[in-house]
């Protein structure tokens, strides 16, 4: 039987998100495999703890926005020796919640495509044309993709992949992140900026529909609803959380360049590519 370790961040009042995870990930999640939960929280008792083994309650701090979320990988790696013993590691955000069954088939990388890593198409973008996702534009990022590259926009909120590409995964944008962050630069999209970035030049990896990643309140997407989205204004207030976060802004020359290279490729894409269509 396959062991699947799944990571998962509560903090705060993330908390409150946590009964519902769990309930769900238990009825649907890989049912043919040895799943355990590594949550990273400040809480001393989390729901089901006592009678589910598979529960490891990891200490951590909570850490004003966007620290959480931009610096989730190293906060994994604080389980690292635990999470060696497993065949798969996945991340889930907090506000997943399994909706059907996910099997094996439907969740695992492939071997035979060379598959190592998964992430899932993130639902606002999956129908866009590149030059309309928002990668971090910013030279100075470690998560820079110039406009005009990349095929895939991908969410930050669930990935996975086997053991030692996702350790490596980690490590590899722990570094990045670490790097940008004693320059006093925080990419656009936090996490989700960089491993849009780490993903930019591989093929190693299975991408999965936004069936996986089902935004509540939405109706309007061609797949089923597979992973729904909690919204987490029924659980936190997030215009609280997030008040006066920092971010790093584009110097005047860069926006200059970026708005200009935009234009560029909208005009390409209207001009040259639709008419050889």
């Amino acid at each position: 039987m396959k062991k699947v370790a799944v990571l998962y961040i509560a903090t705060g009042k993330y908390v409150r998100l946590w009964p519902g995870f769990l309930e769900s990930a238990e009825k649907y999640l890989l049912k043919s495999c040895e799943v355990e939960y590594f949550v990273f929280t400040d809480v001393d008792h989390l729901a089901e703890e006592e009678d589910n083994p598979r529960i490891h309650r990891i200490f951590q701090e909570p850490m004003p926005w966007p620290y959480t979320t931009l610096l989730r990988f190293e906060i994994f790696l604080k389980a690292e020796e635990q999470l060696k013993a497993f065949d798969y590691i996945y991340f889930f955000n907090a506000n997943c919640e399994f909706k059907q069954p996910i099997t094996e088939e439907m969740l695992l990388p492939r071997p035979e495509k060379h598959e190592h890593m998964v992430f899932v198409l993130h639902p606002a973008f999956y129908w866009r044309y590149n030059y309309e996702f928002t990668y971090d534009r910013n030279p100075r990022c470690k998560a820079y993709i110039p406009m005009g590259l990349g095929r895939d926009y991908v969410c930050g909120g669930i990935n996975g992949g086997d053991r030692d590409a996702y350790l490596k995964f980690c490590h590899t944008l722990q570094k990045r992140i670490r790097q940008d962050k004693d320059r006093g630069i925080i990419a656009l999209w936090h996490d989700e900026s960089q491993i849009n970035r780490y993903i930019l030049f591989r093929k190693d990896f299975r991408v999965l529909t936004p069936a996986f990643c089902y935004p509540e309140g939405w109706d309007h997407l061609p797949f089923p609803c597979i992973i729904r989205i909690r919204s987490k204004a029924r659980y936190i207030d997030i215009p609280a959380l997030r008040k006066d976060a920092p971010e790093t802004k584009l110097s005047p020359a860069v926006a200059r360049w970026n708005h200009f290279a935009m234009r560029v490729a909208r005009w390409t894409q209207n001009h040259i590519f639709k008419k050889g269509s």
